[in-house]
């Protein structure tokens, strides 16, 4: 069943969010003035206002965002292309998601903000802090890039998580999703966190597209009060000639080749932040900084 909440999104605009699965939202603006827009085996738009966007003291130059006629099945957006040597390390504030028509969020009860440490390459990174205490009110809040996603990228975030909290559910880092005309938008890939029988935190990367499951490496838990590094490799495809691979800190922990890793859309989101279900405590802050869009595997 659909739930419906309000949503805060850096542009200031209200908007309403309609979620369909655990890890994917649907953002659909109302029109205003101006614009328009696990266990461990089951833990598994900026919509345009015209620029310049002011996000916390930060005025940011929002590219202009297609706005298709009433009534038409086309994506805002629909022009907007993922360039496979984007980033943002945050020192211009969020300013790299909406100058690229990417967006912010959180839930009413979770938040976002710009903090000074820790930071990893910069004077700035990005807090997430969401809680999980069981109204659905405070669950996620997330930074998004959107448009034709490219045919083949590496996908890197730089996380920081404070040691001291236990998954017992899904524990999201990272979301992908593609948009086609007869299904909308619909998730395919998925990094999460899950504890493994040692209490460690493991990455897992999951699909949901095609007949070959992922299965996660329980033996490469992630740091905890340091920064480290998550990449996804996507070739994505609709036959079996895609490739999916994720990669800790530069080290290759799973990689499928010769798969099916997507559909035969060519627009998508890529999701980074915090969201989860059932933490202990239910409180939770992750950091992010140096998040990319990449042809090569960076450097760790």
């Amino acid at each position: 069943m659909d739930r419906r909440t309000p949503l805060t999104r850096t542009s200031g605009v209200d908007s309403v969010v309609t979620t369909s699965s655990p890890n994917a939202l649907d953002v659909r603006p109302p029109v205003s003035a101006g614009c328009q827009g696990l266990t461990l085996l089951a833990a598994f738009l900026a919509w345009g206002c015209d620029p310049p966007l002011e996000v916390g003291s930060w005025k940011c130059a929002a590219a202009p965002l297609y706005i298709p006629p009433d009534g038409s099945p086309e994506l805002p957006g629909r022009d907007t292309v993922v360039d496979p040597a984007w980033e943002s390390s945050f020192e211009d504030g969020f300013c790299g998601y909406i100058e690229a028509r990417g967006f912010c969020y959180s839930d009413p009860d979770a938040g976002y903000e710009l903090v000074e440490s820790p930071a990893r390459s910069g004077r700035k990174a990005a807090a997430f802090s969401i809680i999980t205490d069981g109204n659905l009110e405070g669950r996620q809040t997330r930074c998004v890039r959107e448009g034709q996603l490219p045919k083949d990228a590496f996908y890197t975030a730089y996380f920081y998580v404070p040691q001291g909290t236990k998954s017992m559910g899904n524990w999201n880092l990272m979301h992908f999703r593609t948009h086609t005309e007869t299904d909308g938008l619909d998730g395919k890939w998925d990094v999460s966190l899950a504890n493994n029988d040692d209490d460690e935190l493991v990455p897992l990367l999951r699909g949901y597209v095609g007949d070959v499951p992922i299965m996660p490496s329980f033996d490469h838990p992630i740091p905890l009060d340091r920064w480290f590094s998550l990449s996804v490799r996507l070739r994505r495809e609709s036959t079996e000639t895609g490739v999916a691979a994720l990669y800790l800190d530069g080290e290759l922990l799973v990689e499928r080749t010769d798969i099916i890793t997507d559909d035969d859309s060519t627009w998508g989101q890529w999701y980074v932040g915090n969201l989860a279900d059932n933490l202990d405590p239910p409180a939770s802050t992750i950091y992010v900084d140096d998040v990319s869009i990449r042809e090569n595997l960076p450097s760790p």
